[in-house]
């Protein structure tokens, strides 16, 4: 046997070895850096002088307030703020809060399975991203299905986002006498342009700032309608600021109606993929099991409040008359409103550029070159792919004609459920031995796929 036929081994074989402890952190590592550095914004540094990280210097951790802070960011900096008061009023306010507590239990769950295999796996401070511990346990099948289904959350996010941005760029066009017929296309495009733009600045820098203004936005957008429609429906009662007369509705009772909504719940609550590197780098701060349990439980209920305070103001405020975004149920007259717009279109557009594109371009890496590639594609590969994942989700706005809560419902059903129920449910039936926990990790996994 030659040299080079003893040292050819086939692809899948090679990850299979590393996903079966060999290495397991060199797998996904271009998506898994997009991950943490949009994700782990507040950290303490050097808590461990033990060596150097090559993505962040010295070694850091984050104190349980800090990784508490930076999950719910996270979770509740996103598009879900926007989309959740619409999907609020379509299934009332006791169904929507329902939901929304269901929700946030199966989130809950979800995250103590996978800090529950976390710590059989690696005890002393766990995986760095959720894909290491996805490869680890469930191996070359469990590594290419979460890519696939990344790449598929990123292209959703995308267009979510350009018929969002393009959106606004309609409503303006039309407050100064455009036809509404005459300027979709082109703030539609304007929107995939100024979106493709930003996805090629550097992917380090980039993503700090998205995650930074993403926060700073979403806190406008709650702000405004808390202290704007709230106190003024407080003042004037129940649907006050609809336009015609309308009463609060409790339930919705129509199960299509549920199951439609449900997806937009998930999608908003949906902590899974981003729970592990702040996991890490909270017991990289000397967290304990406590603290991991405090951190799960504080970030949860806090994200739900934010998202019930939003939905809950603007149902009270408007009844049904919520569009599937919050913000165009203001005037652009109105400085606060004009305001929020244009904080959701410059959050919408740094983290489509800054988060969801790179994270695309990382993900059709490994689907291409395998979980275990590691080197940045070049400039005009960046570029190619940039280009190609914007101007698809352009088109497919134009085909949507703009609609913003499909694509993500549609996502959610697909890539939310899987990162959220299926895969931990089978994580932890493969890490775990004990009968019971075996049993619910199965039983979890099949409520997904129902």
């Amino acid at each position: 046997m030659d040299s080079n036929s003893a040292t050819r081994r086939p692809l899948l074989q090679d990850i299979a070895d590393e996903a079966n402890g060999e290495d397991h952190e060199e797998l996904h590592k271009l998506s898994s850096r997009v991950i943490r550095r949009t994700t782990v914004l507040l950290q303490s540094r050097a808590r461990h002088e033990d060596g150097p990280d090559e993505d962040e210097g010295a070694r850091a951790g984050s104190t349980t307030v800090e990784a508490i802070c930076n999950l719910v960011i996270a979770t509740a900096g996103g598009v879900g703020m926007v989309t959740l008061p619409g999907t609020f009023s379509v299934v009332g306010y006791l169904e929507g809060f329902f939901l929304l507590v269901i929700s946030g239990v199966c989130a809950a769950v979800s995250l103590i399975f996978l800090n529950m295999a976390c710590r059989i796996k690696n005890e002393n401070e766990g995986y760095a991203s959720y894909g290491g511990l996805v490869a680890h346990t469930l191996g070359s099948l469990g590594s290419y299905t979460l890519e696939g289904l990344t790449l598929l959350y990123c292209f959703g996010q995308v267009l979510a986002y350009v018929s969002a941005v393009g959106g606004q760029l309609t409503f303006l066009s039309g407050w100064l006498g455009v036809p509404r017929n005459q300027s979709a296309a082109a703030s539609t495009g304007c929107a995939a342009a100024l979106m493709f733009f930003l996805s090629l600045l550097p992917e380090e820098s980039g993503m700090r700032f998205a995650g930074a203004l993403g926060t700073f936005c979403v806190m406008v957008i709650v702000g405004t309608v808390v202290l704007g429609d709230g106190v003024s429906a407080l003042h004037q009662g129940p649907c006050s600021l609809a336009s015609s007369p309308a009463v609060p509705r409790a339930f919705n009772l129509t199960a299509s109606t549920m199951l439609k909504s449900f997806p937009i719940f998930l999608f908003s609550m949906n902590a899974s993929v981003i729970y592990v590197p702040v996991r890490k780098e909270h017991r990289a701060g000397g967290a304990g099991p406590r603290q991991s349990r405090t951190l799960i439980g504080c970030s949860l209920v806090l994200s739900g409040l934010l998202y019930l305070a939003c939905s809950a103001t603007s149902y009270y405020a408007y009844c049904s008359e919520i569009p599937e975004n919050v913000v165009d149920v203001w005037p652009i007259e109105w400085i606060p409103g004009a305001i929020a717009r244009s904080a959701l279109s410059m959050e919408l557009l740094v983290a489509g550029g800054g988060i969801y594109v790179p994270l695309a371009r990382a993900s059709l890496q490994h689907l291409i070159r395998g979980p275990q590639a590691n080197a940045p594609a070049s400039p005009l590969a960046r570029a190619c792919m940039s280009f190609a994942f914007v101007s698809l989700g352009a088109a497919g706005s134009l085909l949507l004609r703009g609609a913003l809560t499909l694509p993500l419902a549609v996502t959610s059903a697909l890539c939310v459920t899987a990162q959220m129920l299926v895969l931990p449910g089978l994580i932890l039936r493969k890490a775990h031995r004990k009968p019971w926990c075996r049993a619910l990790g199965t039983a979890f996994a099949l409520a997904g796929f129902m």
